[in-house]
């Protein structure tokens, strides 16, 4: 059978997200499975691994383009940020590249939508765009492997959405995303974040705790956090990202994070740069 032909990439793909599925009816074996990964991926071994991979990967150059007016800031100095608070503004996108991407969004009219850069050539730029990458290159100390990017709507509680489609594959919620969190993508990641909605506290703002990339092996077990004991042991390395649409900004996907509750709509797209973990396919099997 097709579903279990490991020489096939649909059957492996399907294999992956069934356990994914079957984790997550399975809360407790979730969290488990979840700590475990924490600890194997961001624990004592990682700045070992990290070494390994960046000295012996061979993974192949992204193709990508120059794009003179974006971002805005020195790389040099945007790393050095990432590195010491875990996440840097990278400026405005240009407006152009913007307005296709809303136009793409406005034509299919989906809540998410799963790797949009292989049909829509704006996101296909951004992703390929030569300074964000080079970014990716010093911050991951190898050639960056793009793994994923992602399209998505939030919504107020009350919106109905009668004027969206679903998306056409249902993703299964892996945390609360208004509940501060850590991602483990890799042994070590980047994601570019860009608003492509005015975001402020009350249209879903991205809220990120300065420094909490590097994370000690205590620090680990805890994959989300109230936000009172945040307020109480990270106080003013608390801050909120608001900005019109165009926004962008990097984050080490290990940082504490969240998004706020939304009173109106926002879209956000991610852009996932990992050190070697083989990408998910291009698109979701159904």
């Amino acid at each position: 059978m097709a579903f279990f032909d490991y020489n096939n990439g649909v059957g492996r793909a399907r294999f992956y997200f069934a356990v994914r599925w079957y984790l997550h009816q399975n809360r407790r074996l979730l969290h488990l499975v979840q700590i475990l990964r924490a600890y194997l991926v961001l624990g004592p071994l990682r700045n070992l691994l990290v070494k390994y991979y960046q000295t012996f990967g061979h993974t192949a150059p992204l193709k990508t383009e120059i794009h003179p007016d974006f971002p805005q800031g020195d790389p040099t100095h945007i790393v050095t940020e990432i590195h010491e608070r875990g996440y840097a503004h990278v400026g405005q996108v240009p407006a152009e590249e913007v307005t296709q991407i809303l136009d793409y969004c406005r034509r299919h009219q989906h809540t998410r939508y799963w790797n949009p850069h292989t049909e829509c050539e704006a996101v296909n730029r951004l992703c390929r765009n030569a300074t964000l990458v080079e970014i990716a290159r010093r911050y991951l100390g190898a050639e960056p492997i793009l793994w994923l990017t992602l399209l998505r709507w939030s919504f107020p509680l009350a919106d109905e959405r009668a004027d969206f489609h679903p998306a056409p594959h249902q993703e299964p919620r892996q945390y609360n995303t208004h509940a501060f969190h850590y991602d483990i993508l890799d042994f070590k990641s980047l994601t570019l974040f860009v608003y492509l909605t005015d975001v402020e506290s009350a249209s879903g703002a991205h809220i990120v705790v300065e420094g909490t990339h590097n994370k000690r092996w205590h620090e680990l077990h805890h994959l989300m956090l109230d936000d009172r004991v945040v307020e109480e042991k990270f106080g003013e390395r608390i801050h909120v990202i608001m900005g019109k649409k165009g926004t962008a900004f990097f984050e080490e996907t290990s940082t504490y994070h969240k998004v706020e509750v939304c009173q109106s709509r926002r879209l956000i797209l991610s852009i996932d740069y990992v050190l070697q973990r083989t990408p998910p396919p291009l698109k979701r099997p159904r």
